[in-house]
């Protein structure tokens, strides 16, 4: 009977966990693609959607992955209605800012990676800069 109730009580808590995301100006929708990535904070503005994450650093890999999966896989499941977001890039930073990466996500790049079926992670390297000191280059 322990085991169950630390069990629901734990059940119950992780909703909690995911109310953390401090978002500002990012569309519902977006919001719900990007719960579940340890992400601190999501700010929008002028169709940039800068992002912190909890996490000490942000590899390559792992921005590919969230990129793929979180702002990719919403346009291919949405794709109006992701247009309507007006997303011209996604700023990725580590916990304190000083690392990360930023993706250009202008036009159709997500579609092509869809349709044409290349490596995402080579694909996302073309369109992807590194962040350092808390800036990201502009494209």
């Amino acid at each position: 009977m322990k085991a169950l109730l630390t069990t629901l009580m734990m059940a119950a808590a992780c909703p909690l966990a995911l109310a953390n995301t401090d978002f500002k100006n990012v569309p519902p929708p977006l919001q719900k693609a990007l719960h579940g990535n340890a992400l601190k904070s999501a700010h929008m503005e002028d169709g940039v959607l800068r992002l912190h994450t909890s996490k000490a650093e942000v590899s390559e890999l792992v921005y590919a992955t969230f990129v793929f999966h979180n702002i990719c896989g919403e346009q291919w499941m949405n794709p109006q209605q992701f247009a309507q977001f007006g997303l011209k890039r996604v700023e990725l930073l580590n916990a304190d800012g000083s690392q990360g990466f930023a993706f250009d996500a202008r036009g159709d790049v997500c579609e092509q990676m869809g349709q044409l079926g290349k490596n995402f992670r080579t694909f996302i390297g073309q369109y992807t800069v590194k962040c350092t000191a808390g800036a990201c280059p502009r494209p």
